[in-house]
């Protein structure tokens, strides 16, 4: 039922001007950080308990490998722990619990982090080590745990890093190219060694001229690694369409499969740290914009400070646009949150904030068969990503034209929402990768995704035991 064509995209405004050009801003004072667990806490070993001192960069939980993706978690400031069972909303919505530390500002670093000195000295055994025992994640949004990608995966011949960012608004990766250039380059570079592979690859859009020079420059001393440009296309940045369009080759479930490992930028800075300085993931830089801001910025932030901290930082929030949306991550594929308070994670690039409600205001002398398609297509003309209430699906097919999977979401939603799980295997629910693109080109304002992540999620519960993994 999949109708796949691997170069299928859609372009959609970026509204990263606001923040493209603005160097990020360290934070790194927070009063308390809150490192998030999970919804229970219970899948965790915690080494630390109320009143323990801890150190920037001390392992203080582990998740059991039984009962999960082995993550292991760190203090992100030095001071004082106040809890082991604090409850804060995630990026995902749920609460997490979280343990709570009181920052003394003096950023103590622990003795467990400890720099390599000679990478030549070091096999892929020990840097897959490292990279697990740092911490380091997916810093694109996934989360997933860097480490298992490289892992005993055999014949890699090619490591791609994806600098692509196409979620308008959010420009975390496009600085982290810009100010951090030499580090996503040695990332790359300890990557490669890790994956035993010859080759690297750094993806991004057409149009990012200055990153384009900086990392063409900064790689000019490696002869296999180069850097590729995409079409300014979304979801240029999907896994299967950066190792496609790259080297043309398709897979059925993983990239290791057709011989490539795919990272995002900032998680090569990540790496980068961790094998030369020692330090696990403590910090990131995140994106807070939105027309709901009212002054955007970049953040260099420690990971488990709350939301609240940066957008009062960047100003607070609009008070003359009605009832704001504050979503953690990118309108396409972040999640809208219900309250203001969040915690700041690894995987979280941005926390864009914008109008719930926007009355549309007819262009003098517009043609009335343009206006119509205005008001109809709202999400292509407008600047904005407004809800409007739901209207009967017209059958137009834009969805089945435009969803870079090669899906049928019109009929996947249906499923969905009827829990039709014989529907949801014919029509390949797995494969939809949550980008929104369905959504965003309805013109009847249908949450198309949002059922379909329901569906998916329904069906993954359903057939845990029998999926393979």
């Amino acid at each position: 039922m999949k109708l796949f064509k691997a170069n299928k995209g859609l372009h959609i405004p970026g509204h990263k001007n606001d923040t493209s050009v603005l160097h990020s801003e360290k934070f790194v004072t927070p009063d308390f950080v809150f490192i998030p667990l999970s919804i229970k806490g219970s899948d965790f070993e915690i080494y630390v308990k109320p009143g323990d001192k801890v150190k920037l960069g001390q392992k203080i939980a582990r998740r059991v490998e039984a009962k999960g993706l082995p993550i292991v978690k760190h203090a992100t400031v030095s001071g004082e722990v106040v809890s082991i069972t604090d409850k804060k909303t995630h990026r995902t919505g749920l609460p997490f619990v979280c343990i709570k530390i009181k920052n003394d500002f003096l950023d103590t670093l622990s003795d467990e982090c400890k720099p390599v000195e000679n990478l030549d000295t070091l096999d892929n055994t020990k840097l897959w080590d490292i990279m697990s025992e740092s911490g380091v994640v997916g810093l694109g949004g996934a989360g997933f745990p860097t480490y298992l990608k490289y892992k005993d995966k055999a014949d890699i011949d090619t490591v791609i890093l994806n600098g692509a960012e196409c979620e308008p608004y959010v420009t975390s990766d496009y600085r982290v190219m810009l100010e951090e250039t030499d580090r996503v380059v040695d990332g790359l570079v300890i990557m490669m060694k890790a994956a035993s592979a010859n080759n690297g690859i750094i993806v991004i859009k057409k149009g990012k001229k200055e990153v384009f020079t900086k990392l063409v420059e900064a790689t000019s001393k490696h002869e296999n690694i180069k850097v590729i440009e995409l079409p300014d296309e979304y979801p240029a940045g999907w896994e299967r369409q950066v190792v496609y369009r790259t080297l043309k080759r398709s897979y059925k479930q993983y990239p290791n499969e057709c011989g490539v490992i795919v990272n995002n930028v900032s998680t090569a800075v990540a790496v980068s740290k961790a094998v030369r300085d020692g330090r696990p993931v403590i910090d990131r830089i995140l994106t807070v914009t939105g027309e709901g801001i009212l002054h955007p910025k970049n953040y260099l932030v420690r990971i488990g400070t709350l939301s609240t901290d940066l957008i009062k930082l960047s100003g607070g929030l609009a008070t003359d646009l009605g009832d704001l949306r504050i979503i953690a991550g990118g309108p396409m594929t972040g999640v809208a949150q219900k309250q203001e308070e969040f915690v700041i994670t690894r995987a979280l690039n941005g926390i864009v904030v914008l109008p719930g409600f926007h009355t549309y205001q007819i262009p003098h002398g517009q043609p009335v068969g343009e206006v119509l398609l205005n008001v109809l297509h709202f999400t292509e003309h407008d600047h904005f990503h407004f809800e409007k209430d739901e209207q009967a699906c017209v059958r137009c097919g834009n969805c089945v034209r435009h969803c870079p999977a090669g899906l049928q979401p019109t009929l996947l939603r249906f499923a969905s929402l009827n829990k039709n799980e014989e529907l949801l295997v014919k029509l390949d629910v797995t494969e939809c990768i949550n980008c929104g693109t369905c959504a965003y080109v309805c013109p009847s304002h249908i949450s198309v995704n949002d059922a379909i992540k329901k569906g998916k999620a329904y069906f993954l519960v359903r057939n845990k035991n029998k999926i393979k993994k």
